[in-house]
């Protein structure tokens, strides 16, 4: 049933480049769409509401990652490193970005223009007359709790900037639309809004054929992050329960389980969101083992033929050194391997310019693998998210309590970890300890840049690396080119 569901996935994505194909090969402004082309029937609807989507797939996962969302959440962190010297993993790695060759233009552009396409198509499903209201509502939920994604994203990068929700803005290309950076409180309160008001109509849960689609617990885990990060501990903790009340997710029972390709769909009851990526159309694949595993020596794959391993991304060993020597997070973050020429290697006593850490393989090899292409779907969010921000939040609130200690040793249990206990902590101790353990879980998953800078360690984290931030690196800088076709936009400060 897997394969036939990434084949259907593969197919409506073609169909949806097809579909936007005369726009997509020429200059787009990401600020409007052409009402008059936009397309109007059911079908283009749903194609419509499939390319936003697709969104994700050409941004936060990109296919080679380099200028992919994920990277730039995860690079510039304690847990991810490169031995590569070229543009743009050596900008993300030791912050040499400025507002001219910001690494994340693209994404931003690209961002907004989902944004964007979001609004437009949220007004072309009002006005249809070719759905019923219950599928109206369905989608209008779906494409607000997208366009919340991208919000969240170019918040995250940059703070907050101009975006287009207004409807006359995202239908009238004649429109002169030049605003100044919004509030952080005003900016938050429009994810929130999107989300609140909407996410009660969509399912709660999805079967195979609609896996990968938005659904209430995807909906409210994605505010429980934006509150997350805000601390508003109230809210995290309210909303974690009803996501909790939901009955849909449990924790897998080893976190090997967890990133098995054989586990994808439903019956992975951990997996919140995730972005589907199928290798029958190498545009909807990925390439995330090509630019981690080994390549000297050369790791040699198990159960499929893995070629054009370059070996770039590594997981330092001074981050690889917080597991304990039996976590079963250690799985697929790989020291020791076999290599082509069936020698058994360990990693860490490799000399070599690539040799900066472990590798984070992060999941199982895919059978179907096509050269340095994989099917894995990449998991965005996840029910561990939800017990260990919960933790969080009681701890800010309360300090640690027996719920807080044990929503924690979940985690631990499941990992096979050393459980903790409640008398071993402060208040201050169990953040730290929490902020370790959600690096322990997360690793490669574009948690961490946010996780260090909640906590108030983003600078701090790589000192032991050897690099050294200034504090306003803990945001990007908005692209030059933005500035320049909107004077009205201030800049970040240090750049």
């Amino acid at each position: 049933m897997k394969k036939s569901i990434k084949k259907a996935f593969g197919a409506i994505a073609l169909s949806v480049t097809l579909l936007a194909g005369c726009t997509d090969l020429t200059y787009e402004n990401y600020t409007y769409i052409d009402s008059e082309s936009f397309p109007k029937s059911a079908e283009d609807l749903y194609a419509s509401l499939i390319g936003v989507y697709n969104v994700l797939g050409s941004t936060f996962i990109q296919v080679w990652l380099n200028n992919a969302g994920l990277t730039a959440q995860e690079l510039p962190t304690d847990e991810l490193n490169t031995g590569w010297t070229s543009n743009p993993w050596i900008i993300y790695d030791t912050y040499l970005w400025t507002a001219n060759n910001d690494p994340i233009k693209g994404l931003y552009n690209s961002y907004q223009k989902g944004i964007t396409k979001a609004t437009k198509i949220i007004v072309a499903v009002e006005n249809s007359n070719n759905l019923t209201e219950k599928t109206k509502s369905q989608y209008i939920a779906e494409l607000k709790a997208l366009r919340v994604f991208f919000m969240q994203q170019i918040y995250s990068l940059v703070g907050p900037m101009p975006v287009v929700r207004d409807p006359s803005v995202a239908t009238d290309v004649y429109t002169e639309w030049k605003p100044s950076r919004p509030t952080r409180e005003e900016y938050v309160s429009w994810m929130e809004d999107d989300i609140l008001s909407s996410y009660k109509d969509l399912a709660v849960s999805v079967d195979n054929q609609n896996w990968g689609r938005m659904t209430q617990g995807a909906s409210l885990a994605l505010l429980m992050k934006i509150y997350l990060n805000e601390k508003r501990w109230d809210d995290v903790i309210d909303i974690a329960n009803r996501i909790i009340a939901l009955g849909q997710y449990s924790l897998m029972p080893t976190y090997k389980a967890l990133f098995d390709i054989a586990n994808e769909g439903p019956q992975n009851t951990e997996e919140i969101f995730v972005v589907g990526r199928v290798v029958s159309n190498t545009s909807f694949a990925w390439s995330w083992f090509t630019v981690v595993l080994p390549n000297y020596p050369m790791y040699k794959g198990q159960v499929s033929d893995i070629t054009g391993i370059s070996g770039g991304l590594k997981v330092p060993w001074s981050f690889y050194d917080k597991f304990e020597p039996f976590d079963g997070r250690l799985c697929n973050l790989i020291r020791y391997y076999y290599d082509t020429d069936g020698n058994y290697v360990d990693f860490r006593e490799v000399v070599h310019a690539k040799q900066t850490g472990a590798s984070p393989m992060k999941y199982s090899e895919d059978p179907d693998q096509v050269g340095g292409y994989q099917g894995n779907d990449a998991v965005i969010l996840r029910y561990a998210d939800v017990l260990l921000s919960k933790a969080e939040a009681l701890n800010q609130k309360n300090g640690p309590t027996a719920e807080c200690i044990e929503l924690i040793n979940q985690i631990r249990r499941r990992a096979g970890a050393t459980e903790i206990k409640l008398g071993d902590f402060t208040k201050e101790s169990l953040n730290d300890f929490l902020l370790d353990e959600r690096g322990r879980e997360f690793y490669c998953e574009g948690l961490r840049r946010d996780d260090l800078i909640r906590h108030g360690k983003f600078v701090s984290s790589v000192a032991e690396q050897g690099l050294h931030p200034e504090e306003y690196h803990a945001l990007y800088p908005v692209p030059q080119s933005v500035i320049d076709e909107n004077p009205n936009i201030v800049q970040n400060p240090g750049y």
